[in-house]
């Protein structure tokens, strides 16, 4: 977590709508937040947060030796570490304290802007892509911030999660307002609200996408998993739109939640956005998407059945902006490809290789269900892929056997073990598997280098899992490697 430094506040200022259960003893200023004892110096305030692996008030005396001029916890039993000139303010919930304080601390910037949240197990970041295009072909200056990033005209900065911590994610939305941004489109994980990173982001319009097996190992359950994604959109303001992909077997729970007017969308049926007919080739994809009483023309090179879902998503959304059919046409157009999801190369010999970022069952259904239909003249289906480690354990098999219900031949390979053996993950995966279309390989870039090599020029390859992630986590450690690069290499070299 960076720590963000700003012009001194008034520590009152910052813990304005904090739940307290102690009083404020004096009022002096603050120079910073930190919920990192390591990111804290003298003018600090310091906020101790219970984590999923470390508690947070154990580094209390290191942040105390640093400096920090107040604490604050929702414990009572560190008052011994606190001297009487650095209080501690017991608070009801620290997450909430830390969101709230970093909306205070960054002067609410979301208020300033139109924020679209975008949520859901798949499609969240080409959603969001799409949108961006469409918005800025309108003319509009838009901030996006997702699992790529966050950047707008003129800025760029690499995020670590999805959804940013919400001292990270007020300082990148206060630079979007500061820099002109008027209109914000983020991706919100599951994560996120659970652990209330975007309590005080004041969201306009909501979108969900779909909801299918993934994060077990955090959440346990599906319905504990959708009651966390259906948080979104109770918070969504009453004048502002929430858009359902309606096809989606939790869209009809969802609307129970729904704070705002619901628009639905969907491939097919009478929704009120919807396909009136497609098609699908190597090209991308073209159609005619009906949008209440109107039309609009779809030319997309983007490839796969959920990119049909995707620009429904973003186009309804658009629709119910108020932005001209003309613009959304046009940004759809514009979006031609997102990095590290479906990202297409092609070989010396013509044959495609794909990176994709798609990592759950779901997913890979609709992925190879995409890349089967665009096989001609006896073209193979080449799959790599493998499981992080540390994640849920349950869609491991799920995914090996959607593997091998479309692909010719399939490499199993390190995903980010983590701190987890890889025969135990490789095991895990093994059991899915039915047929005699596997081998398991140790090495990414081995896999995709012999594949390459093998190619017909009528072949798809598809390497799955990390997208545009520019490093493999082995233990602890964060090893630089790259799918793209790795693809790019081998197919210069072959």
């Amino acid at each position: 977590m960076l720590n963000q430094i700003k012009l001194m506040e008034k520590l009152t200022s910052i813990l304005n709508g904090v739940d307290l259960i102690s009083e404020i003893p004096f009022d002096f200023p603050i120079q910073s937040i930190s919920a990192d004892s390591r990111r804290v110096w003298p003018g600090s305030i310091f906020v101790a947060i219970h984590g999923t692996q470390q508690d947070g008030t154990k580094f209390i005396p290191e942040a105390l030796a640093k400096g920090a001029t107040a604490v604050v916890s929702n414990g009572d039993r560190i008052d011994a570490e606190v001297t009487s000139n650095s209080p501690l303010i017991r608070v009801q919930d620290p997450r909430q304290a830390l969101s709230q304080m970093a909306a205070n601390y960054y002067d609410n910037p979301s208020a300033d802007m139109t924020v679209i949240g975008v949520t859901g197990t798949n499609g969240k970041t080409t959603t969001c892509h799409i949108l961006y295009d469409i918005l800025e072909t309108y003319g509009l200056k838009v901030g996006i911030m997702g699992t790529l990033g966050a950047k707008s005209q003129g800025m760029e900065a690499s995020t670590s999660l999805t959804t940013p911590d919400s001292l990270e994610l007020q300082r990148l939305l206060s630079l979007f307002r500061d820099g002109g941004v008027t209109h914000v489109i983020m991706e919100v994980s599951s994560h996120s609200l659970e652990m209330q990173r975007v309590s005080n982001v004041l969201f306009d319009y909501a979108v969900f996408t779909n909801l299918t097996q993934d994060h077990l190992d955090f959440h346990v359950t599906m319905e504990n998993y959708f009651q966390a994604k259906s948080k979104l959109f109770s918070m969504v303001n009453s004048e502002g739109k929430t858009i359902l992909n309606s096809a989606d077997p939790w869209a009809e729970e969802l609307r129970k939640f729904c704070s705002s007017p619901v628009v639905s969308c969907a491939i097919e049926g009478d929704e009120d956005v919807h396909f009136e007919e497609w098609g699908m080739s190597r090209d991308g994809i073209t159609g005619t998407i009906v949008l209440g009483d109107r039309k609009i023309s779809v030319n997309s090179a983007l490839l796969g059945v959920h990119n049909l879902e995707n620009i429904l998503s973003a186009a309804a959304t658009a629709w119910s902006m108020g932005i001209p059919l003309e613009a959304i046409e046009a940004g759809i157009t514009a979006c031609s490809s997102i990095p590290g999801r479906m990202e297409q190369f092609t070989t010396r010999n013509g044959a495609t290789v794909v990176v994709d970022y798609a990592h759950t069952p779901d997913a890979y259904e609709k992925l190879f269900t995409s890349l089967k239909s665009l096989l001609t003249d006896g073209g193979k289906l080449w799959v790599i892929f493998g499981c992080g480690g540390d994640r849920d354990h349950d869609k491991r098999p799920l995914m090996a056997e959607k593997a091998e219900a479309y692909a010719n031949k399939i490499f199993v390979v390190p995903d980010n073990p983590r701190m987890e053996s890889q025969e135990n993950i490789n095991m895990e995966i093994e059991s899915g598997f039915s047929q005699k279309k596997h081998e398991i390989l140790k090495s990414r870039t081995s896999a995709i280098v012999d594949v390459i090599t093998q190619m017909d020029s009528n072949d798809i390859l598809a390497v799955v899992g990390k997208g545009r992630a520019n490093f493999e986590i082995v233990g602890t450690e964060h090893i630089p490697y790259s799918d793209v690069d790795t693809v790019l290499k081998a197919i210069d070299e072959n």
